[in-house]
């Protein structure tokens, strides 16, 4: 691996510290609940807002979280008709 300058490693290691802690965070949910009830941009949203996460880190958490779980029926969009579950898990 090319040796990175010290802000980029940084960054590097901000991003994964983020991107773990989405994951690991979506995963709980995704125990909770195996069939998905809020819309991926809800979950984002609490993501930035409560992980304190960023977009690309918690898009590239979202698709760890639902390879690692198996569940890819959560790529799918939420079917209309159904309310989202606005309960946290926190």
């Amino acid at each position: 691996m090319n040796k990175l300058p010290p802000f980029q490693l940084a960054a590097y290691q901000r991003a994964e510290i983020e991107r773990r802690k989405c994951r690991e965070w979506l995963i709980q949910i995704m125990r909770a609940s195996p069939i998905k009830t809020r819309s991926k941009d809800d979950l984002r949203a609490e993501a930035m807002r409560d992980l304190r996460v960023s977009k690309s880190s918690f898009d590239m958490a979202w698709i760890m979280a639902i390879e690692e779980m198996g569940y890819r029926d959560w790529y799918e969009p939420l079917r209309k008709g159904r309310k989202p579950n606005r309960n946290r898990l926190n």
